[in-house]
């Protein structure tokens, strides 16, 4: 079982953390039904303990960390390989920045609270229909995240830039995920401003993430939960700091750029321009 600590120690010191042997079978589990139920059931645990503590008055971004890390070590004992790399690039500077990340699956929405928390707070972009979940909804606000329609544009654009610039000064981090909504192909084009933008206005760099999680598909019925195929590779890369001196046009398309790049590296399909 993947310690949080532990994996927090590694992305802060070395920048990077790959899956050991001892933490996963010789081979990955098979793609059945069986398997998809049981890592739909460890999201679901995740967001009960979360609302739990919350309830108890003991949530907090520590307990944030040390709960999600169980979608990792879950996969883990699938037989997926989870990698970290370029960590480093973020843990050289010292203080709150806003991320920017491709969305392929729930998946990296239950990773990146382990993973970013090392680096201090982080407050996270959410739909608000998640927010209006009873317990759910305050336990994710008692970590700072900011709630969008992600129906009104004008609305959501005015919410991230006000509330993420107050995120920001208070210490945290934030974290957009551009595209809106999930992805198996990654579009340019799809991929807003808003990231590149809230950074400008908060004078903070931005910094993009690139991952890889088809290993959950989106579910056919429920979107949050589809089958699991532990033959992928769970990736996460970070790319470069990238100061609020550049301006918001040029740190989005470098943003873009090397989300881009790592997906094709990694022999994921990129739509034509």
């Amino acid at each position: 079982m993947t310690d949080y600590r532990k994996l927090q120690e590694l992305l802060r010191t070395v920048g990077s953390y790959e899956t050991p042997p001892e933490n996963r079978p010789a081979r990955p589990a098979g793609v059945n039904g069986l398997n998809s139920v049981r890592y739909a059931a460890t999201i679901l645990r995740i967001i009960s303990r979360c609302s739990w503590r919350y309830l108890r008055g003991t949530f907090n971004h520590e307990a944030w960390s040390e709960i999600c890390c169980a979608s990792v070590s879950f996969a883990e004992r699938l037989g997926a390989t989870v990698t970290f790399e370029g960590f480093e690039q973020r843990a050289a500077y010292d203080g709150p920045v806003v991320y920017v990340s491709n969305h392929m699956s729930t998946l990296e929405t239950m990773v990146f609270p382990t993973a970013l928390n090392a680096f201090g707070k982080l407050a996270i972009i959410v739909k608000k229909s998640l927010g209006d979940i009873p317990v759910v909804g305050a336990a994710h606000r008692a970590v700072g995240a900011i709630e969008v329609t992600r129906k009104n544009a004008r609305e959501d654009l005015v919410t991230v830039l006000e509330q993420g610039a107050a995120r920001l000064a208070g210490g945290s981090s934030v974290l957009l995920f551009p595209q809106g909504t999930r992805q198996s192909v990654f579009e340019a084009k799809r991929f807003n401003t808003l990231g590149a933008k809230l950074a400008e206005r908060a004078r903070v760099p931005v910094v993009p993430i690139a991952v890889r999680t088809d290993f959950l598909q989106t579910g056919r019925w429920v979107k949050d939960f589809g089958m699991v195929d532990p033959s992928k590779p769970i990736r996460f890369a970070c790319g470069p700091v990238l100061p609020p001196e550049l301006g918001a046009k040029k740190a989005h398309e470098r943003c873009v750029a090397f989300i881009e790049g790592q997906i094709r590296a990694w022999g994921l399909p990129v739509a034509a321009p």
